[in-house]
């Protein structure tokens, strides 16, 4: 019943803030009345793997596993240059292993208490840690929606994947702790109570369904089943998980599915893109260029459809998701964190953003142009 009356009310309420997901949702609706929707163009493989990772990350934090893990790490240091290159190093390899999101929705409220303890301004290493989670992401076929998406509509091996994604994250990890090394070396006085670590059937049940989305992700085994005794689970337990999902997300690509779709199947427009997209070159700037006005993952879903070159493609919308407040939406998540707390930095937060994202944005831009 509880999750009943969540569908229809939460759901209701969130809708209001959920823009990208209205427009996807008309766009959908509109080109339905030009071209027959078809059930085939929806990625159902893809929304699973994001469903099973967001119950795992659920189950996680429930159980306190990323607080314990986090706290424990940081609590060892004490010098603000030591702590911010720790949490650097903590977001990256966060968000290639549980993605972008969840890595911010961790660390930038942490990062905004030590602040405040400490006592200095966590303006810049919250900018960082967003640039951060958007590289680390990239690296890995479960780190971000678009990777998840790519990796899954073009299969490509394991090793061809990361011979892509390896030099941007590496470049964007040396370039973020060179910038971090101008970070003052004052030491940091505060304290962090360490949450308790519930061991317990839910440790051991998130961690094996993680484990078998990997191997599902890398292994292409059937996710079906995996989802299925998810739910199972959830349901037997009675784990109150479910309406604490981000179904808005599960919604959204489903709307992007069915609108890129009948995109893809009107003639005149599928020319158009194909021709657009021929040049491995042209794929890897429309991936930029767009990521920066709708967002990398609606970007990825939208060109994959009219090119089979996937290695510009998976470039662009890693790089595309720097720039832009929104052209990475898990850059919004900090944004809300840190505006929350000091409303009064709101020009100040999107100046600096801005001048750091397009200033390394065009760096590894330039650069990774040499390897298409």
């Amino acid at each position: 019943m509880k999750f009943k009356n969540f569908l229809c009310f939460g759901l209701f309420n969130k809708l209001k803030s959920e823009s990208l997901f209205l427009i996807a949702t008309v766009f959908a609706i509109i080109t339905s009345f030009i071209i027959r929707p078809k059930f085939s163009y929806i990625d159902t493989h893809v929304l699973m793997v994001l469903f099973n990772l967001m119950v795992v990350v659920e189950l996680y934090k429930k159980e306190n596993i990323l607080d314990f893990i986090a706290i424990n790490f940081l609590k060892k240091y004490n010098n603000q240059k030591v702590i911010c290159a720790a949490l650097i190093l903590l977001v990256f390899f966060f968000s290639m292993l549980l993605t972008n999101d969840v890595a911010l929705i961790t660390f930038i409220p942490l990062t905004i208490i030590i602040g405040k303890k400490s006592n200095f301004s966590t303006l810049k290493i919250v900018i960082l840690e967003t640039i951060t989670a958007n590289l680390g992401s990239a690296l890995t076929p479960m780190g971000s929606p678009q990777n998840i998406y790519i990796y899954s509509k073009y299969a490509p091996t394991s090793i061809d994947f990361f011979k892509i994604t390896f030099g941007i994250s590496t470049v964007g990890i040396i370039i973020l702790l060179i910038i971090n090394f101008f970070t003052p070396k004052e030491e940091l006085l505060f304290e962090l109570e360490t949450p308790i670590f519930k061991k317990n059937i839910n440790v051991v049940v998130s961690t094996f369904i993680f484990i078998s989305v990997l191997l599902c992700i890398f292994l292409k085994f059937p996710i079906i089943y995996v989802t299925t005794f998810n739910v199972v689970y959830l349901i037997y337990r009675k784990e109150n998980i479910l309406q604490k999902l981000d179904w808005i997300l599960l919604a959204t690509f489903i709307s992007f599915f069915i609108f890129v779709g009948n995109l893809s199947n009107i003639e005149l427009i599928k020319n158009w893109m194909i021709n657009l997209l021929s040049d491995p070159k042209q794929v890897y700037f429309t991936g930029i260029v767009l990521s920066q006005i709708i967002s990398n993952v609606p970007a990825a879903i939208l060109i994959s459809e009219f090119t089979n070159k996937w290695q510009p493609l998976l470039l662009g919308v890693n790089i595309g998701g720097l720039g832009t407040l929104i052209a990475s939406l898990a850059s919004l998540i900090s944004y809300k964190f840190y505006i929350s707390e000091f409303p009064e930095e709101k020009r100040k937060y999107l100046t600096v953003f801005s001048i750091l994202n397009f200033s390394i944005l065009i760096l590894i831009g330039s650069l990774f142009i040499f390897f298409i």
